[in-house]
């Protein structure tokens, strides 16, 4: 209605194709920021085909913990102190972990988007993590804080 445009189906074409708001904005070169900016277009799409298998209020949970991911990358990313730029990077952790939760209490296992959501998700999780204990070591030792606690 507004003249948006959905993302296409699969990752590898949002990824070659670059929307226009991220031309030449460096932001566009952090695969993590990729991910989450294609899943969350996708997830509003996808959260009214779940039907029977979520409640709304579920796939509305679902919805937003994946859009949250992508802007808190961004903001995190735009931050000019590392302490802000992690902060908001743990946010981003936090997002990924609840979508990650919601989408195996939503059950569809066997389903392959769910496959490629879930498989998203855990390499947002990584990058996350990694970067985060790259920005820790930067920090001064007496700066230092207790990292998230890695995925058992």
């Amino acid at each position: 209605p507004f003249g948006m445009t959905l993302p296409p189906a699969d990752f590898d074409a949002f990824e070659r194709d670059t929307p226009a708001a991220y031309l030449g904005d460096p932001l566009w070169r952090v695969r993590m920021l990729r991910m989450a900016s294609y899943m969350g277009g996708r997830a509003r799409t996808d959260a009214p085909r779940l039907g029977l298998h979520a409640s709304l209020a579920q796939a509305d949970q679902l919805v937003r913990a994946i859009s949250s991911v992508a802007a808190n990358i961004a903001e995190g990313y735009s931050r000019d102190s590392d302490a802000d730029r992690r902060r908001f990077y743990g946010y981003a952790l936090g997002s990924t972990r609840e979508a990650i939760t919601w989408m195996d209490g939503i059950g569809l296992h066997g389903d392959r988007a769910f496959a490629e959501y879930v498989d998203l998700l855990v390499q947002i999780r990584r990058q996350l993590l990694t970067s985060m204990k790259r920005i820790q070591r930067r920090a001064p030792s007496s700066t230092r804080q207790r990292g998230p606690r890695e995925p058992g």
